[in-house]
């Protein structure tokens, strides 16, 4: 009972050493005012899309065009391509593109697997970078603030990208592959990815009910 209680003791030790570590670093102030200008942007695009949708356009007919025109494997592939290179395409459309479905938390977990894949592919084109020292050394400008960030919190800047919407995951990652993070726990950490589309379709469909609007 003394070596389970010393255990406990000692882990919760770390973990509030931990909690400081990261309290002093700054990271719980991001991640606050991230969250702030996350809600405050999503706020201000549904506002829009109720409001062109109200007025101006039929969304319906717009997404029912897409889905007719384009393959449900074309758009997969658009996908898993955006999110292995620099996440050009925002994946609220691609979050949205999977209320077609009876059960679209089956195809946003595919979406998550599939980001997580790509995240793997934007690892080691970071490392590729990182042995060309001309191209390293523009991307290390163009990356500077995630670079900076990864120094200061390591595997919770990993976290946090993963599950926030804030910049193209793609880019965070080969942020953090130039500066030779251990991969084995960048697969650890990169795995709150798989939930972070599950839980921005529960946002957009079962708590704000998106879909029964705009589509």
């Amino acid at each position: 009972m003394v070596k389970k209680n010393s255990y406990f003791s000692g882990f919760g030790s770390k973990i509030k050493t931990q909690n400081q570590y990261y309290k002093s670093r700054g990271l719980y102030r991001y991640i606050g005012l991230t969250t702030l200008k996350i809600l405050f942007l999503y706020s201000i695009f549904i506002l829009l899309v109720f409001l062109i949708g109200r007025f101006l356009l039929d969304f319906d007919q717009i997404f029912q065009y897409l889905i007719n025109n384009l393959s449900d494997g074309l758009i997969l592939i658009i996908f898993f391509i955006s999110e292995s290179f620099l996440g050009l395409v925002p994946v609220d459309l691609f979050v949205i593109w999977t209320t077609k479905f009876h059960s679209h938390v089956f195809y946003l977990t595919i979406l998550g697997v599939l980001s997580y894949i790509g995240g793997i592919i934007s690892y080691q084109i970071g490392l590729w970078f990182s042995k060309r020292p001309k191209i390293r050394d523009y991307i290390e400008q163009r990356l500077n603030k995630y670079i900076v960030f990864t120094r200061k919190w390591g595997g919770a800047f990993i976290v946090v990208a993963a599950l926030f919407p804030f910049s193209p995951f793609s880019l965070v990652v080969i942020a953090v592959s130039l500066l030779r993070y251990p991969f084995k726990r960048f697969l650890l950490f990169a795995l709150v990815r798989l939930v972070r589309f599950i839980i921005q379709g529960v946002l957009f469909f079962d708590i704000l009910n998106l879909d029964s609007w705009v589509i």
